[in-house]
């Protein structure tokens, strides 16, 4: 069984769905039908949007969360002085008349009021719930669209080019952000508006897109296909859904008590913490948090899957 992540570099002009279909075409290369591999994706893509995209290989989309929670590093550009119902190229955009032209100076002075914890309000052509349907589907068919706002994490923001109407930033930040509506909220600060004309993930955690797989030969008819082993060098251990985590071996009597739900005691680690259970042989069997009188209770585990070896 292959378990792991795999980090792939996106191309602009497909889904994320499409993406993993490429992939999983690729690793099931020869296999028989019963020998499927389970697979999903940490983090969706829109189709303007290129880069970092994590795969989660068979009991790696049980920590899909986990590196969902990590950083992300984004350039993103966008034209100021337009703006669209999407905020970005997907829809009809509209000049703003008598745009005014915001100087570099300017920019940068409002950056700090776009750090740190802020309230954000998603794009009504997004994959947001209303009342149980998709808000681009409420958007597309007609109808009006209110979105709250919500809080989002941005670790930090950078002007790598500015050159009006286009304006290119390294944006850093947590989960949940929509990156084109930070543009559209800069913009708005700044008197006017704007719409992102290219996106590139550049790092969801500990996956650079230096290191990732590109299957972008895959639209190209005269570039080799992808090989299943190709495909597989790149698949990266359970532990980078948490790089941060201590590590704690159990015994096999502490794995036997962590299959049947049963505390481990250890010292040392404060109330609440986590840390990775790893096997005699340093495997990766799950995660636990410290609870009430020095003793772990297991947040994940594959317990089972070693002990049935």
């Amino acid at each position: 069984m292959i378990d792991g992540f795999l980090n792939i570099n996106k191309p602009a002009g497909i889904s994320s769905f499409d993406a993993v279909k490429i992939v999983l075409g690729e690793i099931l290369e020869g296999k028989r039908p019963e020998k499927r591999v389970k697979i999903g994706h940490a983090g969706t893509l829109d189709p303007i949007a290129e880069g970092v995209l994590v795969l989660a290989l068979n009991r790696a989309s049980k920590l899909i969360s986990r590196v969902q929670d990590q950083k992300k590093t984004y350039i993103a550009t966008f034209l100021l002085g337009i703006s669209s119902p999407s905020d970005d190229t997907e829809t009809e955009a509209t000049q703003l008349p008598d745009a005014p032209i915001p100087s570099r100076e300017e920019i940068e002075a409002i950056l700090p009021e776009f750090l740190g914890r802020i309230m954000q309000r998603p794009p009504i052509y997004s994959a947001v719930k209303i009342q149980g349907k998709r808000a681009y589907d409420l958007a597309r068919s007609g109808k009006a669209v209110e979105i709250a706002s919500r809080p989002v994490d941005i670790y930090s923001l950078k002007i790598i080019n500015y050159e009006y109407p286009n304006l290119q930033l390294e944006i850093c930040c947590g989960s949940g952000v929509y990156v084109r509506s930070l543009g559209r909220d800069m913009a708005l600060r700044l008197g006017t508006a704007a719409i992102m004309s290219a996106l590139t993930r550049s790092a969801v955690g500990v996956f650079h897109l230096e290191d990732a797989l590109d299957i972008r030969p895959r639209f190209d008819t005269d570039a080799p296909p992808l090989s299943r082993p190709g495909c597989l060098s790149f698949v990266r251990p359970l532990f980078d859904a948490v790089p941060n985590l201590p590590r704690v071996e159990y015994s096999h009597d502490e794995i036997e008590r962590m299959k049947n739900g049963l505390p481990v005691f250890r010292t040392g680690f404060p109330p609440e913490s986590e840390a990775v259970v790893v096997g005699p042989d340093h495997e990766f069997l799950g995660i636990v948090k410290m609870g009430r009188n020095e003793q772990f209770r297991s947040v994940l585990h594959f317990a089972n899957d070693f002990l049935s070896r």
